[in-house]
């Protein structure tokens, strides 16, 4: 039964993503030179194609010479780059000579590694079909694979297994109710378990793979927390922002997404409020738009502002991805979104680290960090703008007794680039 259960989804999957690979190029289409589809949706295509033409350019010809080796890291989005960052660095600074490929599933991460110099080759990994899998696979040739957090692409993990190539999952998470323990996906189960080593963020993880009879787990805590001690350590000064809050007190919306807004606008649009960066998740032209359509108060965007603006402004849009784990540095406090919808918290330890107390929505029991640091008294969870309201005043008067809460916790928590660093030495 299990065999059969395996066999039906395998095939499923892969007639799944073979219409869907058929269906892809339909996203560039324009009518009368309208786009039917957004920027991001496009660029999902178009990254995709440009990244198999330099393949096929390139005749296929391996990315590793003989002199060489490469370590790939595969990263789904932004964030799983930003937390595998620290972690390339070290590789590069102790094997010089040695390639680094990194392969994104989002177009938003590939946008920014694209400007990192420690990256040797960048590419999208394609819709997880064998002969597309297989041809990238022979392109870049690794030494390893380092998949960060939990993108786990079953043809992806099968073909690697057949060609002898390892895989290991940095600052993986799992929980009990994963669909990889339902009796049907005993295929996906397999490609999990192909993989060579865990290293996963909490001991609970741990407990999970080793209740489903994977035992190649070490516990080395959460890249992220050595991620943002890196940030917090380049003390990267912002002009823009420096001129925007002149002095005066500043609180950031960060990741924020439309569910969000109901919490905290009305208090964005009352006199009581200082000033605020919000810093929305999408920052598209309607996504944008839907923000300035709430403000009362005067409001600037990024990529508008210069220093002959007015200091009157109380509102600043951030259009631009990458820079909110910088501008935390600027704000009394935060609200990190995400915790309203049903897609996740956003990155709490990027606020927590430079000494703000936060505030969330309601949504974060799958969070671990946003569960010890609700512990530890430096984080608040909300459900309401009331709730809302009153954790501000709550904190306003105590920022720096709450911040340090965080700080403390982070500083308390790093180490697990050394961890896995040191478990990695012996793939090269």
């Amino acid at each position: 039964m299990k065999f059969l259960f395996s066999t039906l989804t395998k095939v499923s999957y892969n007639l799944f993503f073979l219409i869907l690979d058929f269906c892809l190029p339909f996203l560039s289409i324009k009518i009368f030179n309208i786009q039917l589809f957004s920027e991001k949706k496009r660029a999902f295509y178009f990254g995709r194609k440009k990244c198999f033409q330099e393949i096929k350019k390139n005749d296929y010809k391996v990315f590793r010479s003989k002199e060489t080796t490469v370590i790939w890291f595969h990263c789904s989005s932004l964030g799983e780059f930003e937390q595998s960052r620290p972690l390339i660095k070290k590789i590069k600074n102790f094997l010089p000579k040695n390639k680094i490929a990194v392969t994104f599933f989002s177009p938003s991460g590939f946008l920014i590694a694209k400007k990192n110099t420690l990256i040797d080759w960048i590419g999208y990994v394609p819709l997880d079909t064998p002969r597309k899998i297989n041809l990238l696979i022979k392109f870049i040739n690794p030494k390893v694979l380092i998949l960060s957090k939990n993108d786990f692409w079953p043809n992806l993990l099968h073909s690697l297994k057949n060609k002898s190539i390892p895989v290991v999952s940095i600052s993986s998470k799992f929980r009990k109710n994963d669909f990889f323990w339902k009796i049907w996906a005993g295929w996906f189960y397999d490609g999990l378990k192909s993989i060579d080593h865990f290293y996963t963020s909490d001991y609970s993880s741990k407990k999970i793979l080793n209740q489903n009879k994977i035992y190649n787990v070490t516990v080395s805590g959460d890249l992220r927390i050595d991620r943002v001690l890196n940030i917090f350590n380049e003390e990267k000064k912002i002009d823009k922002i420096d001129h925007f809050i002149n002095n005066e007190n500043c609180w950031i919306a960060g990741s924020t997404w439309n569910e969000d807004y109901s919490l905290f606008m009305d208090y964005v649009n009352a006199k009581i409020s200082p000033k605020v960066i919000i810093a929305p998740h999408d920052t598209s032209e309607k996504s944008i738009l839907l923000i300035t359509k709430k403000l009362k108060f005067s409001h600037e965007l990024w990529s508008n502002y210069s220093f002959e603006s007015r200091n009157d402004v109380k509102v600043l849009i951030l259009d631009k991805i990458g820079i909110l784990k910088h501008v935390y540095r600027y704000g009394d406090w935060a609200y990190v979104g995400g915790g309203m919808g049903k897609l996740g918290l956003h990155n709490i330890l990027e606020a927590g680290v430079h000494k703000l107390p936060i505030i969330i929505g309601k949504n974060y029991e799958k969070f671990s960090e946003a569960i010890d640091l609700i512990e530890k008294g430096g984080c608040f969870s909300v459900s309401n703008k009331s709730d809302f309201e009153k954790i501000v005043r709550k904190i306003s008067n105590r920022l720096n007794f709450f911040g340090l809460k965080n700080f403390n916790y982070i500083k308390a928590n790093k180490g697990a680039v050394s961890i896995v660093f040191s478990g990695l030495k012996k793939y090269w």
